[in-house]
């Protein structure tokens, strides 16, 4: 909770006027809102004055400089690896404005998952550079390193194009271990086994933790009994509580959420998800790759959930509310239903958490 209410109060003082600030002087155009952003820095320059001289810097903007301890004699310009350098030992040094340093928050982001780091040191009146020196700020070269080869490796967001194409609902949790699998074996997708491979990455140590951030941040007010009853029905193996007690909250998570932000639903579920979307895209920033917005929406707008239940073929496996909610289907309760059900919700609080993260409100 604390790293989110973090970022999202970076983007509320920091970030948000600066994607103003361009767009008025065209450096942004309101066409490509959502503007994108993988990383931020926020510096606070002091000035000779004693006034604090704001800057950030946007995506590839930011050069962040490294101190690194070497394992051999290093020769200068010369390139190194991993193995030249003790990873441990690598630091953030403070960027530099007339000779000084200058203090900074510094938010990375690859993928879902977000790194900060700040030193606030330099604004402190009469800092000297040895104080400075004596604590440095530890900057985890190795874990963003393999994050990254990671990220390149499995190409995420085409491999949760292909979960959403298969009617499986395109979701935070499946990275890095389910997409990584598929990436080893695409065949896997469609063998018994991968049932068990998202049911261990959606297991109870997951949903636990979902349901103390939600608990403290009220992020489903007047839901989480029945998303907790549901959870736990799950786990229970009882799939027909399960699924009868969260599909019907679906639709009402969203017009809730469209009433707390101002709009008046009405049309029912597509409706709700058009709306949504349209809310999400008028936000002026992004803090995660956009091409997953498109994979989303196209499944909750176009996806089995909301279609009439002629057009299912196979209730053992697909989605839709109309077959349950009317009791049309019976005999269909599974765990890989169910499954597919709590990874929707997944899906749903990973939009909401971003949205409110942009508007301060987590």
């Amino acid at each position: 909770m604390i790293r989110y209410r973090t970022i999202s109060d970076l983007i509320k003082i920091f970030l948000l006027p600066e994607i103003e600030k361009r767009i008025n002087d065209g450096t942004i155009n309101e066409g490509d809102l959502p503007f994108e952003i993988i990383q931020f820095r926020a510096i606070q320059k002091k000035q000779s004055d004693g006034n604090i001289l704001p800057i950030v810097e946007l995506n590839e903007e930011v050069n962040i400089v490294t101190e690194l301890k070497a394992k051999r004699d290093i020769t200068a310009g010369e390139p190194l690896t991993i193995d030249d350098i003790y990873p441990d030992e690598s630091f953030i040094v403070p960027p530099i404005y007339d000779g000084e340093p200058a203090a900074y928050f510094l938010c990375q982001s690859i993928f879902f998952d977000y790194f900060i780091f700040h030193d606030c040191r330099p604004n402190l009146p009469d800092i000297t550079e040895k104080e400075l020196d004596e604590i440095k700020i530890p900057y985890p070269i190795l874990d963003l390193i393999n994050a990254k080869i990671l990220y390149e490796e499995i190409n995420p967001i085409e491999k949760i194009k292909i979960l959403s194409d298969s009617n499986w609902p395109p979701a935070t949790g499946y990275y890095p271990n389910v997409l990584l699998n598929i990436h080893r074996n695409p065949a896997i997708l469609n063998s018994p086994s991968f049932l068990g491979i998202v049911s261990n990455a959606y297991g109870t140590t997951y949903w636990d933790e979902k349901f103390v951030f939600w608990e403290e941040t009220n992020f489903f007010p007047n839901r989480l009994p029945y998303l907790k009853r549901a959870k736990e029905a799950h786990f229970n193996k009882d799939y027909i509580a399960s699924i009868y007690v969260l599909v019907p909250q679906f639709e009402g998570i969203i017009k809730d959420y469209l009433i707390e932000c101002g709009i008046t639903p009405n049309g029912g579920f597509k409706k709700y998800v058009e709306d949504l979307e349209k809310l999400i895209l008028s936000r002026k920033i992004v803090m995660f790759p956009s091409e997953v917005i498109e994979i989303i929406f196209e499944y909750l707008a176009n996806g089995s959930f909301w279609k009439n239940t002629d057009t299912i073929s196979d209730p053992l496996t697909t989605i839709n509310r109309h077959g349950i909610a009317h009791g049309i289907y019976t005999k269909f309760e599974s765990e890989e239903i169910s499954l597919k059900y709590l990874v929707l919700l997944d899906l749903l609080s990973f939009i909401l958490l971003h949205d409110k993260i942009l508007l301060n409100t987590i």
